[in-house]
Order: structure tokens, then sequence, then C-alpha cells
């Protein structure tokens, strides 16, 4: 039973949904909650009454739920085995009938996907709920969704269509390997740590941009430029672009196989803090 079996994967992946489904639901009905009333008391705060001032709270609002779809997904990643931390389930995955491969692709996968959907579900619900109460009982109009300028922003709708299509490309590779490596960072967090994982994981995702905006400040490197000559555009990319681009490539495969080996070390008794026993 050494090669990839999509079977095999789908049955361990059918057992992470049925594990995890229970507290995914319940997760979903709060975060849908919490998205209704946060808008309504955002919305209050900020008094938008003229179109201008509503139009400005949906895009403060949009860019916020950007950050939360993100935010939210790493956490799902790092919570890969959370439910795994009794003895019973944990023995349970580990005797699988698939491979550690598939197996840790299960994981991945559900951790992921699932993630996504849930904080997506619980913004796109959520701001239906808002908008169908303040439409009742305030008059307001059926229009003020923020899920459009939200999907605006998700797909990078109108973004830099003034920019020459070399410089897009590059900064659409850049962000898609800069993604794809803190998906990758926090999947090895994920592995590596059984308690506090996202915070642990984003202390050191923090340090390590502080680290990298103290350096770029003192020792120069420009990534993404556009200055004006005599009212004609001037744009390039910058070494550093090209330098993290392939950072971000090269350490994403990094950090998969180092919590691939990770999770094939994992045992039904670990310690209390971490998966992987590095003194066996």
């Amino acid at each position: 039973m050494n090669s990839f079996d999509i079977n095999r994967f789908g049955r361990a992946l059918r057992w992470m949904i049925s594990v995890n489904f229970r507290s995914l639901l319940m997760w979903t009905l709060g975060l849908t909650l919490g998205v209704a009333m946060g808008e309504m008391m955002v919305r209050a705060m900020m008094h938008a009454t003229t179109p201008q001032e509503m139009n400005h709270s949906t895009d403060v609002l949009a860019g916020f739920f950007v950050i939360y779809v993100i935010i939210g997904v790493a956490v799902s990643v790092c919570n890969l085995f959370v439910e795994l931390d009794k003895k019973p389930r944990r023995q349970a995955f580990l005797m699988l009938p698939a491979t550690n491969l598939e197996k840790f692709l299960a994981a991945t996968v559900f951790a992921t996907v699932s993630g996504f959907v849930m904080m997506h579900l619980s913004f796109i619900v959520g701001d239906t709920l808002r908008v169908a109460f303040r439409a009742l009982f305030y008059g307001e109009s059926w229009n003020s969704f923020v899920v459009s300028e939200f999907v605006k922003m998700m797909t990078f709708d109108g973004i830099g269509v003034h920019h020459t299509l070399g410089y897009r490309l590059m900064g659409l590779v850049f962000l898609v390997c800069g993604l794809t490596w803190v998906h990758s960072f926090y999947t090895l967090g994920g592995t590596l740590f059984r308690k506090y994982a996202f915070v642990i994981s984003s202390i050191v995702l923090v340090a390590g941009i502080t680290a990298f905006v103290w350096f770029k400040r003192h020792h120069g490197g420009s990534m993404f430029y556009t200055y004006y000559t005599a009212d004609v555009m001037e744009e390039g990319v910058g070494a550093m672009t090209y330098v993290l681009t392939a950072f971000f490539a090269v350490f994403s495969v990094v950090n998969y196989w180092l919590s691939f080996r990770i999770f094939k070390g994992f045992e039904l008794i670990t310690n209390k803090w971490m998966n992987y026993d590095f003194y066996k």
C-alpha cells in the first residue's frame, strides 16, 4: 500500500468530515451571528447617511472581511489535528486503512477547504441577515450588500489595470507564491504544535515580517515601484521581489515536506506541546 489511491484518500477525507462536522457547524453558526452583529455595530458607529458615506463604510467592511477570511483559514489549517488530541480518536485516525500521505493530504485538504467554506459562508449569510434586518426595521436599501465589494477585492477585479501586463503578472505570481508559503507555514505550525499552534505560528510570522521590514528600511531594496517623470509613468519590479518570490516557492515545498515528516512520526501519546518527539 505504497502508491496513492484516490479511494483510500476519499475514505480518510470522509472520516475527517464525520469527526469534525459538528464542531464545524457550530463554529459556522457562531461566526454567522458574529458577522451580522459586527456589521450592524460598525454601520452604526460610522453614522453613514449619504451614498458616498455608505459606499465608504462598505469598502471598509469588505477590506476587513478579506482579512477575516485569511485569518480564519489560517486558524483552520493550524487546527489540522486539534480534534485528535484524545487517544481513542487519534488511534482511530492512525489506524485508518490509508497511507501516511493519503491521511496527511486528507487532513490538509479538509482543514483548508472547510476553513475557506466556513469563513465565506458565515460572511455571506451574516451579511444577508444584516441587510434583511436593516431593510425590514430601518428601511435601508436591499442592495447594501458588502459581498459584492468583497468579491472584487478577493478576485482583484479592477486593481492595477493601468499597469503593464508584465508588472501585473509578476504581482500575481508574487501574491500566489506568498499565500502558498503562508499556508505551508501554518500547516507546519499546525502539524508540529499540539497547543496554541496559531498563536505561536503567528508570533513567529510577525517577528519575521518585522525583521524583514527592519532590514529593508536600513539596507534598501525595492519591490514594486511606480513614479512619474514629466507626466510619464515609470514602473518596475525590484530585485527584492524576485528574491522573495523564490524564497516563497522554495520554502513552501520545504514547509510541506517538514509537515509530512512530522506527521509520519505521530504517536498515540505525545508530550503536552508538540506532536513530535525530537529525542526519539
